[in-house]
């Protein structure tokens, strides 16, 4: 019985052998891929997309705006905060990703402005104030921010420029952390321009 051609050569067989083992080593590695990593991936961005709801129509616009694969710290107003002292109001209906989609109000340019004051490149938590101390940061907008630590019931909190934390480290998204405050971080300039328009909101 006559051998087939590629055979006799020993160079073509061995590149042949090589190359269908290689297959078939890919072929079980694709086979063999563990789903684990991809359910815990669905179940963490599950989880941070509930979280961030709690923060709210206005911050969760504000957090939106920062990229995830970097390092900051936001001092989000809470929404009370944010109708109270900007006169802002949500519309939970009505998407606002841009400047474009304000339609008018300056939601988008208010709320951007906002993270210009209160974000800082750094981590900022409670553990890295000490009690005795106000560390001073520069802001995104090169605004400075002076932060200490203020004794409260039940535990303590932040205070930033005068303006205190509601939840401190309430939530962190990717490499962010987020601060609610009881307020608004902004600059003099800025705070007087709404000062006159903006409507009081009656305390429950």
């Amino acid at each position: 019985m006559k051998k087939p051609h590629f055979l006799k050569n020993p160079v073509v067989f061995l590149l042949l052998l090589i190359t269908l083992s290689s297959l078939t080593i890919l072929i079980f590695s694709f086979l063999k891929l563990p789903e684990t990593p991809l359910a815990a991936g669905n179940h963490l961005c599950k989880q941070r997309n509930e979280l961030t709801d709690e923060l709210g129509y206005f911050g969760k616009m504000m957090i939106g705006m920062l990229p995830e694969d970097l390092v900051f710290t936001a001092f989000v107003p809470s929404d009370k905060a944010f109708r109270r002292d900007l006169g802002l109001k949500s519309n939970n209906s009505r998407r606002i990703n841009s400047l474009e989609d304000d339609d008018g109000d300056n939601t988008y340019a208010v709320v951007s402005r906002i993270m210009g004051f209160a974000v800082v490149p750094y981590k900022v938590e409670e553990a890295d104030i000490r009690n005795d101390e106000t560390a001073s940061y520069e802001s995104l907008s090169g605004f400075k921010l002076k932060i200490w630590k203020k004794e409260r019931n039940g535990g303590s909190g932040l205070v930033v420029n005068g303006v205190e934390t509601e939840k401190v480290g309430f939530v962190k998204r990717g490499k962010t952390i987020v601060h609610i405050m009881n307020g608004v971080v902004m600059d003099s300039d800025f705070a007087q321009s709404f000062a006159s328009s903006a409507p009081q909101e009656d305390e429950p």
